[in-house]
């Protein structure tokens, strides 16, 4: 039996140059690359027309959104991005690679959780979360076992990912 790569679109606010989320974001991509369960489409909300948003979800198995945390939450333009999706959310998993703040940018996907749910997707329960100490200037984590939660992650989404990919293409999510 041939398992197909699952489609994975992650979902990130800005590439330019210089940021740390360009630096977390590029660090994923090389991680989700090494995995041989996806296959990585990146999608830069800075760059996409947001018209264009939902296809881009609807065609994915599985979402990661790497976003930084601002005032406890996550920032505005990622929520107008989540909004324009709507339907092609439903049933689909979905993990969360944030940084920032106190938390290294947990509280964001605590409050992403909450959104997601009114969604009807799936969040992985585990998250990455990051400071911006915790990365070489060289943009590779500075503790070595992350790589190992990376995957770890990865092998959670694939897990929900297979599944629901199989129901949404048999049964149409219930209105």
């Amino acid at each position: 039996m041939t398992v197909h790569p699952l489609r994975l679109a992650l979902l990130t606010r800005n590439l330019d140059a210089g940021r740390f989320g360009t630096q977390v974001t590029e660090w994923f991509a090389r991680e989700v690359e090494r995995s041989d369960e996806f296959k990585l489409e990146l999608i830069d909300l800075s760059s996409l027309p947001l018209a264009a948003l939902p296809r881009r979800i609807e065609d994915a198995d599985a979402v990661v959104i790497v976003t930084a945390e601002y005032n406890h939450a996550y920032p505005g333009d990622l929520k107008t991005a989540i909004d324009a999706v709507r339907r092609p959310w439903y049933g689909k998993p979905i993990a969360f690679v944030v940084y920032g703040g106190r938390s290294g940018g947990l509280r964001a996907a605590e409050q992403l959780r909450l959104v997601f749910g009114e969604l009807h997707a799936v969040t992985i329960r585990d998250t990455l979360g990051f400071h911006e100490t915790d990365f070489t200037p060289t943009g590779d984590p500075i503790d070595q076992t992350t790589p190992n939660a990376a995957a770890a992650l990865l092998h959670q989404l694939a897990w929900w990912a297979r599944p629901l990919r199989d129901a949404r293409a048999n049964t149409p999510y219930p209105e």
